[in-house]
């Protein structure tokens, strides 16, 4: 049995009118290959219960007077539902949150009901008609806490999907300061409220405002506050500072830049550069890509390899790689074994957090690549663009643990990766969420 195919519609906007076609007595939108009399570029893809609805931008020499405007279409009895419903869909929903900072830890509350359910969040919610954000964070949080908040600066302003939502949501995150620490959570929504470290809140939440709030507010901590200790190989304290401004590409070690060996890889001899690596990495330097290793090194954990033979390693890796234009501006290493339960072992991401705030680069210009599911799981804590690399029998091997980690894309190696990653214009670039 075959299943049905999904209409495609196109949905032309500029301006605030909408291109519309006569349909007997209906106004609707075009369907796909339907003749358009003006070119397009695509958007993006609406994918609603009745069809899909692909997004474009029609590009005119002039007003189009004679199109309807979208506002109008809402109320005209004329007009189809599903160009009412995208139309809709299109308006921005807005929340505003606020991030309180006790020493290094952030107040959050755990959700009873919601998108958030068993989930821990930044207090905040849906900004209510008319409101301003700081005033709606402020209510919310006294709603949700039961404390009141000073709100001061805003850490950032972001925009994302939900999952499996094709609505788009604008998002207003505060910095604040409690005023009373008797905390009373709202009985029928919040479970509990709690300080948490940073890169504990980032594994607890689901939201990417919280996200990339919490990443955005450390990255600009006094020093004293920003304390996760993690290791690094000293590259940015020998350079005294990053090389640019560009996005950041966090690189995992082993299965993406070189082989894997049986056990673990405990010197030089054993490295061997995966086939088309360097020239991957060369090819997004070249396109203004910063490049961080963060590894995870249990061989150290189990005491057969010392912190400076890993130093001797990543010597030779690095001048290898040198010698072929690729610049690392950091490497991050977690030296403790699985069972240590540090903060930094990976799909932890405390490595990353620091990484954020030594190179100054927030999760939505960031991606992480690796070929481990926790690579991809780490990457999703942090509210980056994820990356598997796995071949074929990796992937069926791996299948039930991506199908949860849901990766944003799936490579066979670190040149393909490297393709999509160049291509991805990162100022255009919009988060649609999966799930978090």
């Amino acid at each position: 049995m075959t299943s049905r195919k999904r209409k495609k519609l196109v949905y032309a906007e500029t301006d605030g009118k909408v291109y519309l076609v006569k349909d007997g007595k209906k106004l609707r939108f075009p369907v796909d290959g339907e003749k358009i009399p003006f070119k397009v570029e695509k958007l993006a893809t609406m994918r609603l219960s009745e069809a899909d609805v692909e997004m474009v931008r029609p590009l005119l020499d002039r007003h189009p007077d004679e199109w309807l405007w979208r506002d109008d279409a809402l109320e005209r009895d004329d007009v189809d539902s599903v160009v009412k419903n995208a139309i809709y869909m299109t308006m921005m929903r807005c929340v505003s949150e606020v991030a309180a900072v006790e020493g290094d830890k952030v107040l959050m509350v755990k959700a009873k009901r919601g998108f958030s359910m068993g989930y821990w969040n930044l207090p905040g919610g849906f900004m209510q008609y008319g409101e301003l954000p700081e005033v709606a964070c402020a209510r919310e949080f006294k709603e949700e806490t039961g404390a009141d908040v000073a709100v001061e600066d805003t850490i950032g302003v972001y925009v994302s999907t939900f999952p499996e939502k094709p609505a788009y949501t604008l998002g207003f995150i505060y910095r604040g300061r409690v005023l009373s620490r008797d905390f009373h959570p709202k009985e029928d929504e919040i479970e509990k409220v709690d300080w948490q470290l940073f890169d504990h809140g980032l594994e607890l939440t689901r939201n990417p405002f919280a996200k990339w709030g919490i990443v955005d507010l450390y990255r600009h901590l006094p020093e004293k506050q920003a304390n996760i200790k993690v290791h690094r190989h000293g590259l940015l304290k020998s350079r005294g500072s990053s090389g640019g401004k560009g996005p950041v590409v966090f690189l995992d070690r082993d299965g993406v830049i070189n082989k894997g060996v049986p056990g673990y890889l405990k010197t030089w001899r054993e490295f061997e550069f995966l086939p088309g690596a360097i020239d991957a990495m060369k090819s997004l330097c070249d396109g203004g890509f910063r490049l961080a290793i963060v590894t995870n090194q249990d061989v150290m954990g189990w005491k057969i390899l010392s912190h400076e033979g890993l130093r001797k390693i990543h010597e030779n890796m690095l001048k290898e790689l040198t010698k072929n234009g690729v610049r690392i501006e950091e490497i991050y290493y977690c030296p403790h074994n699985l069972m240590s339960q540090c903060r930094c072992h990976k799909p932890q991401p405390a490595m990353l957090l620091a990484a954020a705030r030594d190179l100054d680069v927030s999760p939505r210009r960031a991606w992480m690549v690796g070929d481990k599911v926790s690579d991809v799981v780490v990457g999703k804590h942090f509210g980056c663009w994820t990356i598997w690399i796995a071949d074929a029998k990796r992937a069926r091997k791996y299948e039930a643990d991506a199908r949860r980690a849901r990766p944003d894309f799936t490579f066979e190696d670190l040149a393909g990766a490297a393709k999509v990653i160049r291509k991805t214009d990162m100022s255009k670039l919009i988060y649609r969420a999966k799930e978090l």
